[in-house]
């Protein structure tokens, strides 16, 4: 499974055209390849303590935290592409793909949380690597039967929601804990 990241991340394209093609890939990716990232992601918080830079329980608190940021943002992403985007995208995707799609996309994000939490300083590439987010929104419009006419609609609208609800989630959460 981490071949399907690679390959999202190296030819977006090819990534979504295998993963319609593949049953089986389709049933077992958020298993195999999305909430082990999600896990990971999480986990990768205790990094800071190591480094120094965190209590145990402010390491703590912030994985539980990225845990369900991450997890409102695939379940967030999943209940607006299946209530807003047949009706003005036109598209015909089942709930099970808009599932799969709205884990599959913000793998590169938690990505670039775990790389973030790895190194031991920032670095500005590793904050700008969501961006990429867009590229693999608009290869996927054939995954999620986009009509030629909306898929600059889709594009732009898909990428707001997919780069902005980390932070919408991020400031629901800093609320509810300040």
């Amino acid at each position: 499974m981490i071949r399907a990241l690679i390959q999202l991340i190296i030819t977006p394209q090819k990534a979504w055209n295998e993963l319609s093609r593949d049953i089986v890939r389709q049933q077992y990716l958020m298993w195999l390849l999305v909430y082990p990232l999600l896990i990971f992601t999480a986990l990768s918080s205790y990094i800071h303590h190591w480094y120094g830079y965190t209590t145990v329980a402010e390491a703590s608190q912030e994985a539980l935290l990225t845990l369900l940021q991450y997890g409102a943002c695939i379940m967030t992403t999943w209940i607006l592409l299946t209530k807003l985007g047949p009706k003005y995208f036109a598209a015909s995707y089942s709930n099970s793909e808009a599932h799969l799609y709205s884990g599959y996309v913000y793998t590169l994000t938690m990505l670039a949380t775990l790389i973030g939490n790895i190194l031991p300083s920032d670095f500005a590439f590793v904050q700008f690597l969501p961006m990429y987010s867009i590229w693999i929104v608009y290869q996927a419009r054939q995954y999620m039967k986009i009509p030629q006419e909306n898929i600059f609609s889709y594009t732009v609208i898909t990428s707001v929601v997919i780069l902005g609800l980390p932070f919408v989630w991020q400031k629901i959460f800093d609320l509810i804990l300040h």
